[in-house]
């Protein structure tokens, strides 16, 4: 009996520690540089994260990451669960070597990306900063002599000449062979996945509000070293004009000396 009773014992914790499989999908790896982000989904598609280890996801909690086996071990109620990769590529932050992307996978991405709307909200973020601060920089050369709304009209004719020049479905073309040329299809995979999560969506929707605002913080400090690098740029063009004077001056002849006269033999008186 007393063996029975240890059989069972040790069939029940077998059992207690055992693994499996968890009800959605570990479709890809991102590693950040700092820390791996794991792209989740549920079955049916309905839910779509990008997932640090330690935080959960559908009540799962990533405990580990087996490199080796290419598989995410989760945790829930006290139960372990073993979720492998969907496929074998790991997307890095550095670009790591895939398969060949195709315009069409760019594309896909492209589209997540409503690279159209993006691109409107910054060229209007750009006007507005544009007219802001050429309207101030024009008023002090003038003296103040600049009509505001004169000005602001002729700064929004000439931006809407250089949105014209870009030609925004011509520039969104010319990202989707960048990028096909750039990632590889399990990046732009990984990147999709991305995209589609809450995460993505926000991104995608504030980048233009967060380029504004690390141009406002910029710019400030670009006009600050201009001075500086204005000044540099003065000192190098006189050091090679010197330098230009010098090669001359040592190239030049040197002046021969006055012939030597002979000397007359004096007259007599």
């Amino acid at each position: 009996m007393k063996l029975k009773s240890i059989l069972l014992l040790v069939l029940t914790a077998c059992t207690a520690f055992a693994v499996d499989q968890a009800p959605f999908q570990l479709k890809g790896v991102l590693n950040t540089g700092r820390e791996k982000l794991f792209g989740l989904s549920t079955q049916a598609g309905d839910n779509n994260a990008w997932v640090p280890l330690g935080k959960a996801f559908e009540g799962y909690t990533l405990k580990s990451y087996d490199e080796a086996k290419s598989s995410l071990l989760l945790e829930r109620d006290g139960r372990s669960y073993e979720l492998a990769l969907a496929t074998a590529k790991i997307a890095t932050a550095e670009g790591a070597k895939g398969t060949a992307a195709t315009l069409a996978d760019a594309a896909a991405v492209i589209d997540q990306m409503h690279v159209e709307e993006m691109f409107e909200k910054m060229m209007t973020q750009q006007k507005k900063m544009i007219i802001g601060m050429t309207q101030q920089q024009m008023g002090k050369r003038l003296g103040g002599k600049v009509d505001p709304r004169e000005f602001a009209d002729l700064q929004g004719r000439m931006m809407d000449v250089m949105v014209e020049a870009l030609n925004p479905a011509q520039m969104k073309q010319d990202i989707t062979e960048i990028y096909a040329q750039t990632f590889s299809k399990e990046e732009l995979a990984a990147l999709g996945n991305f995209y589609a999560t809450p995460a993505g969506v926000a991104l995608i929707n504030k980048q233009p509000e967060v380029q504004q605002k690390l141009q406002a913080v910029m710019m400030p400090r670009v006009m600050a070293a201009m001075p500086k690098i204005q000044q540099m740029g003065v000192e190098f063009g006189q050091q090679q004009q010197a330098k230009a004077k010098t090669a001359t001056d040592a190239a030049a002849p040197s002046p021969s000396a006055p012939a030597s006269v002979p000397a007359q033999p004096a007259k007599a008186p």
